[in-house]
């Protein structure tokens, strides 16, 4: 979610947003190989929409990975599908890219003025989207993930929580998980997750915030939940741009419940943003260069299906 610290600067924020909105009026897809399209969905009273991609040589009845893209708060799908740039993973992997329109310019993760309860239903938004999307595609439902940026980050935790028998794994980028989305988690399943934040993030703030953990407690608090040995793996990302004054290393839970995982990218000096991705708002802070995020993303998603955190009795 893009906000600011304790929600007092909100309208800043915005503003940032809109300027960012207009840099990435600049920007020319230049991955675009597959297949773009444009629907509408109706979901109660409200008009829906969302992009989808279609990677290059889908074949209708041959089951494909899905995997849902998040903006966050105050922007809007087409530029985050410019920004991340996930539509070329998709077309050199082999999966169908989504990215909803939020119709009230967020999600409900329960940060900020959103209600977690009676606010809007986005659980209910996005199962019926994704009912749409089975039936009119050959997705394969054991191979459904989400991702998503700030905002749209920090909601797939709410999706990982709520919808664990139908989403296989999640990614939050520069998003954390609100202490409502903790106090109402029961997955049915251990789910995988990883996570990506930069230590310089002054929006989504690293150490937390009023109403959301930090990021190294988003990590603990998974790894917990999926019931992980308390002894991660350190990874150290190759340095490989020293002008973006970033460092990265990967921390791994890799020993959890009946197969799950937990990853945690962690970016020194890294800001508001998505590693590898187009140009962003100066603002936002540094952006690391070391690692493309989508084809991250991707490396850890492929490996779990729905099967992934189940127990061998419970699949019995």
């Amino acid at each position: 979610m893009i906000m600011w610290r304790k929600f007092e600067g909100m309208k800043t924020v915005q503003l940032i947003c809109i300027k960012m909105s207009c840099i990435m009026l600049f920007f020319v897809s230049g991955y675009a190989k597959g297949t773009q399209e444009e629907h509408t969905m109706q979901f109660g009273e409200e008009k829906t929409t969302y992009l989808l991609h279609l990677p290059k040589g889908y074949i209708q009845g041959k089951a494909y990975s899905l995997v849902v893209n998040f903006h966050g708060l105050g922007s809007a799908a087409i530029k985050h599908q410019h920004y991340c740039q996930l539509d070329a993973v998709a077309d050199k992997e082999g999966f169908i890219a989504v990215y909803p329109q939020s119709y009230h310019q967020g999600w409900n993760a329960g940060l900020g003025f959103t209600s977690y309860i009676q606010g809007h239903d986005d659980i209910a938004y996005f199962n019926a989207l994704l009912d749409t999307l089975e039936a009119a595609y050959s997705i394969d439902k054991n191979r459904i993930y989400v991702t998503g940026v700030s905002l749209g980050g920090s909601f797939t935790y709410r999706i990982a929580c709520e919808m664990s028998k139908r989403i296989a794994a999640i990614a939050s980028v520069s998003g954390l998980m609100s202490d409502s989305t903790l106090i109402y988690c029961t997955p049915e399943r251990s789910v995988p997750v990883m996570h990506i934040h930069g230590t310089k993030d002054h929006i989504m703030r690293y150490t937390g915030m009023k109403q959301a953990f930090g990021a190294e407690e988003v990590v603990r608090l998974w790894a917990l939940k999926d019931q992980c040995e308390n002894k991660p793996d350190t990874v150290f990302v190759p340095n490989t741009s020293k002008k973006d004054h970033t460092s990265s290393i990967l921390i791994k839970y890799t020993h959890c419940a009946n197969g799950s995982e937990v990853w945690f990218y962690k970016i020194y000096n890294g800001g508001h943003t998505w590693p590898g991705a187009a140009k962003a708002f100066k603002l936002m802070g540094r952006k690391s260069k070391d690692f493309n995020g989508s084809q991250a993303i991707w490396d850890f998603f492929e490996t779990f299906t729905l099967q992934t955190g189940v127990s061998m009795q419970t699949r019995k």
